[in-house]
């Protein structure tokens, strides 16, 4: 670098997704919409499963190791999603996307499908059955490019929180 050169600080911010589908859906949306050399350095982790708490904790933990401007938990909330969480997520410095009662209820809304009055079991099933595959396959996501996510951000809150992310 040239003397009088200003380095450009990135924005920085650490997405942790519940398991394997979360993780998938995150790195997609950051392959479509973070652009190499625009000022954001996204680091996805993937929680590994067990809950909402563990989910919450596994990125307050992941955040005290690098400096973020964001720190945010995709997860279910069909597990240990309790008043206790949503405090710790707050100190923590955590904004949490939860996924009700699971991420296959946000996809299925993405994909136009209503997911009301349905178990997460039946969302699974029923995500099954229009793809043929579960959600941590990426078979889906060839279906889902960025101007499906553009169009889906208009009726399901958390795509439009998390492309507010990723979006300069």
């Amino acid at each position: 670098m040239r003397k009088g050169d200003q380095r450009k600080v990135a924005r920085t911010i650490l997405l942790v997704g519940e398991g394997d589908a979360e993780e998938l859906l995150l790195r997609h949306l950051k392959a479509l919409f973070v652009l190499r050399g625009s000022g954001l350095a996204v680091t996805i982790k993937n929680a590994r499963g067990k809950g909402a708490q563990h989910v919450v904790s596994f990125a307050i933990r992941h955040s005290r190791n690098a400096e973020y401007d964001e720190v945010v938990a995709l997860f279910d909330t069909d597990a240990a999603w309790t008043e206790k969480v949503r405090v710790n997520a707050r100190k923590g410095g955590v904004q949490m996307l939860p996924c009700e009662p699971c991420l296959e209820a946000l996809l299925l809304q993405a994909f136009g499908q209503s997911t009301g009055g349905f178990t997460t079991q039946q969302l699974k099933q029923r995500f099954l059955s229009l793809f043929g595959r579960p959600a941590h396959s990426n078979q889906y996501l060839r279906e889902a490019d960025a101007k499906f996510f553009e169009d889906a951000q208009h009726h399901v809150p958390a795509i439009a929180t998390l492309l507010a992310l990723l979006r300069l």
